[in-house]
This record gives structure tokens, sequence and C-alpha cells, in this order.
């Protein structure tokens, strides 16, 4: 399983990032300067994550690999961390690409009521 987890750094930003349930950051976007176009960003996610089309593979140097995913126009949905190896690097992109259409969502950014 995984879960989005969107959440707010500053005034007016948020980003999102995905973790397997009970494991590592699989994802993080860029920063967003809306709640509400973070979230469609996670939809985006969702609904482009099974297409191998949407995965950019990168090898920047020796023990550096990371991907990233885009949307339908190819513009920057988020990025994997780096891995020291390209198969781990693969082996997660994979894990994204089947557990990220079905993750659930979970929104830090709405205050939840407290005891009055």
């Amino acid at each position: 399983m995984a879960v989005f987890i969107v959440r707010q750094t500053g005034e007016r930003a948020f980003y999102f990032a995905a973790y397997a349930i009970f494991g590592p950051r699989l994802v993080q976007s860029g920063v967003y300067s809306t709640r509400e176009a973070t979230i469609q960003a996670v939809k985006n996610c969702r609904s482009l994550a099974a297409d191998e089309a949407h995965y950019q593979r990168h090898d920047p140097g020796p023990d550096k690999h990371y991907f990233d995913m885009t949307d339908t126009g190819s513009a920057y949905l988020a990025t994997s961390d780096t891995f020291s190896t390209a198969r781990r690097r693969d082996e997660t992109l994979s894990y994204c690409r089947e557990r990220l259409p079905i993750a659930g969502m979970a929104d830090e950014t709405v205050a939840s009521a407290g005891p009055g």
C-alpha cells in the first residue's frame, strides 16, 4: 500500500509526498501555491502512475540514480529520492506504477478541530 500526504511549508506553499505504508518516501512534488492545485497534482499522479511513459530515469553520476514523474504534457509532477543502484531505483519505480494508482491520501493542511 501507499499514501499521498499533502503538506504546507509556509503561508502559501504546499507540496505532496507519497510514501510506502510502513516504508520510505517514494516521490515528492515541487511547491504549489494553493492546496487545491496540490490536490489536483495528486489526482494527476494517481491517474498516470501506472503508465511507464510518465517516468524518466536519471543517472547523473556513480551511485546516483533517481526518476521523475511527469503529467500528460511532460510537465514535472514529482521526483524520487536518489538511490545507490539503478536496480533499486527501478524496483521503486515499479512499486510506484503498481501502488500509486490506488494510494490513499491524507491532507495535513486541514487543521483538526480540537476540544472546544
